[in-house]
């Protein structure tokens, strides 16, 4: 059932009406384009905490303090606020649509992007402005999206004084599974003569594509802490239909990689099923914390894979020497392997993950938070036993012990492993 049209609240201060319309305005419109009914709960949610709020709200950190506003609300009013936004947003590699094709110019397409030049003598490469579409950025790249401790990107060895460049070579590496149809030997050579970047195919254990950073001298395999699952848009509609994107975002998470890319290749209009995938990309992008790129198809997918590899290439060489030995260090392409070997053997925590991802409300990054606290659908039980038959204690329990689940995803579940 669609959710119906929010109506209008009084509001308890009057200093506060802006905003209140604010929300609502924004609510009413993303309806009108396609919103999952968690999504408008949750500006639900907001709007009417925002109604109800006794101070007043003057900036988006009071507007933060507001029970159920969270950094996708932020997001959402953030231009209203220009002079004391806190900054949010998850990090992200930009990527804008061409113009022209609809879904992807109006459904989170990047405002900015930046031209990537050949490499310099040195190797690397100079960010500038530019409004040349296709072309991609890193900001924010230190902050963390998946949860892990540290605070800055995996590192390889800095066995000595050398640079970056002068230490490693970084190879683009693409699944031999990945498919470009009868351009696939093509946008191989396009990759590595337009951007100058070696391109190799290999068998990958999970994603479409990874980078290594290869020591010049023993010849050892690095993986830097970037992945991409690339989807053509027939694929994505399909595995959305048959839940296998949520099986295969699982697997993304659990492989070790700080930056996950999710690349939608193509036009989903000719489908008929342009809304299903505008709620897709939004809900991995703002809910699963993936940074969702959006390409018109293979030519445009080749342009992303060489302006990624040019902006990976420039993050390392600019932030080797300084943080090489303080960071985390990359796996081994043979520890990546080992680490994310045999998909099809699933732990038991694996399924309970993918069971509880089928509850409403709950994403992967929920599924990942319970079962670190419960493994198991047993351990998850005897929790809940241990509150002596506490209705609301039992379903605010899992919203207690992780920021990570919400309410409504924290009472879903209750209902799931004990029923009404």
């Amino acid at each position: 059932m669609a959710p119906g049209v929010p109506k209008q609240l009084g509001v308890r201060l009057p200093e506060n009406e802006e905003v209140a319309r604010l929300l609502l305005e924004k609510h009413r419109s993303m309806l009108e384009k396609g919103l999952t009914d968690n999504l408008s709960l949750t500006l639900s949610t907001a709007y009417r905490n925002v109604c109800a709020a006794k101070e007043h709200i003057r900036n988006l950190k009071d507007l933060l303090k507001i029970k159920g506003v969270g950094p996708w609300v932020i997001r959402l009013v953030k231009e209203s606020f220009p002079e004391s936004s806190p900054d949010l947003s998850p990090p992200k590699i930009k990527a804008k649509g061409k113009k022209g094709n609809g879904w992807i110019s109006n459904f989170g397409a990047s405002d900015c992007s930046v031209s990537i030049p050949p490499l310099s003598s040195q190797g690397t490469s100079v960010l500038q402005p530019s409004s040349t579409p296709g072309s991609a950025e890193f900001t924010s790249l230190d902050k963390d999206t998946n949860g892990l401790s540290n605070s800055i990107l995996a590192m390889p060895p800095r066995l000595c004084n050398k640079k970056f460049l002068e230490a490693y070579e970084v190879v683009l590496v693409l699944d031999d599974r990945e498919t470009f149809g009868s351009h696939g030997m093509r946008v191989v050579s396009n990759i590595h003569s337009k951007f100058r970047v070696p391109v190799e195919i290999k068998r990958l254990p999970v994603g479409d594509g990874i980078w290594i950073a290869r020591h010049r001298r023993s010849r050892t395999e690095y993986v830097l802490d970037f992945i991409v699952e690339r989807k053509g848009v027939t694929d994505l509609v399909s595995s959305i239909r048959d839940s296998r994107y949520k099986d295969q975002k699982l697997r993304l998470k659990k492989c070790g990689l700080r930056k996950l890319i999710y690349l939608v290749e193509g036009d989903p209009s000719p489908l008929n099923a342009s809304e299903s995938v505008k709620t897709a990309c939004l809900t991995t992008e703002i809910l699963e914390g993936f940074d969702v790129q959006r390409t018109t198809g293979y030519l445009d997918t080749e342009k992303t894979y060489g302006h990624l590899t040019l902006s990976i290439i420039d993050y390392y060489s600019t932030n080797f020497s300084s943080r090489a030995n303080t960071s985390r260090v990359c796996l081994t392409y043979e520890e990546f392997v080992k680490k994310c070997s045999d998909p099809k053997k699933l732990t038991v925590s694996d399924i309970f993950a993918l069971q509880l991802m089928q509850v409403p409300q709950v994403t992967e990054e929920t599924a990942l938070a319970v079962t670190e606290l419960y493994p198991t659908l047993f351990s998850l039980a005897r929790a809940y036993s241990m509150l002596d038959g506490n209705t609301c204690e039992q379903e605010q329990m899992l919203n207690k012990k992780s920021k990570m689940v919400n309410t409504g995803a924290s009472r879903n579940i209750f209902k799931l492993v004990w029923g009404e």
